[in-house]
């Protein structure tokens, strides 16, 4: 199990150093435009990283490349879209929340988690993650991946919750092991870790970068 702060130093380093080998690259990724991520992390609620997702985000980018292109687009046009990834009741959040942003904020993606959090479709997870991928501020990001991670490197017992970004205690864990001034990378780390390595069920903890400072038992898996 992970001990605080004594094996903090070197498990940030462990984590980051594998993530620079092995990270994924995704177009959301080689880009700091807060509106191009927020886009993104919208298309990416519930949804894993696919071709699709891929596809429908290079369309709305290219198609809606302000706030106030998808505050005027046609709702079935993004129905369309976004048909592909499921979910469809997100083309009218997408357009809803293009007008907010228009109209109360100037055609900017706001830097305040409350004004974010405020947004129509904007969750704990999705603000979070544009203050951290887009403006580098210190938020750790928890969906229900990250959370998974949260109990199995800290062996935490009790009862797994519905929405981990909504537990205070996991919210100030995952906020105590970021790195000051790495926390982006640090954060998509752990979601790349997620998605590679730590996995719902079998996990490839014998290819985990951080397993020594883990206590997860492959015959109790969180799911």
């Amino acid at each position: 199990m992970l001990s605080l702060p004594d094996d903090l130093l070197d498990f940030q380093k462990d984590l980051l150093t594998w993530f620079y080998s092995f990270g994924r690259v995704f177009p959301w990724r080689k880009t700091k435009n807060p509106y191009r991520i927020l886009v993104a992390e919208k298309l990416l609620q519930q949804t894993r990283a696919t071709d699709s997702v891929l596809l429908a985000y290079k369309t709305l980018i290219s198609s809606y490349p302000k706030p106030s292109n998808l505050a005027q687009a046609n709702l079935n046009v993004l129905k369309k879209i976004i048909k592909p990834l499921g979910l469809s009741f997100r083309a009218k959040q997408l357009r809803t929340m293009a007008i907010e942003l228009t109209q109360k904020y100037d055609n900017k993606i706001p830097k305040i988690y409350d004004a974010l959090f405020g947004l129509t479709g904007v969750g704990e997870y999705c603000a979070s993650a544009v203050l951290s991928f887009a403006y580098f501020q210190e938020y750790a990001v928890i969906d229900t991946n990250v959370g998974r991670f949260l109990f199995r490197i800290f062996n935490i017992q009790n009862e797994f919750p519905a929405n981990p970004s909504r537990k205070k205690y996991l919210v100030e864990l995952a906020q105590s092991i970021l790195p000051t001034g790495k926390s982006r990378d640090f954060n998509l780390a752990i979601l790349d870790l997620c998605a590679l390595i730590c996995k719902p069920q079998k996990p490839d903890c014998s290819n985990c970068p951080v397993q020594k400072y883990c206590q997860y038992d492959n015959k109790n898996f969180i799911s």
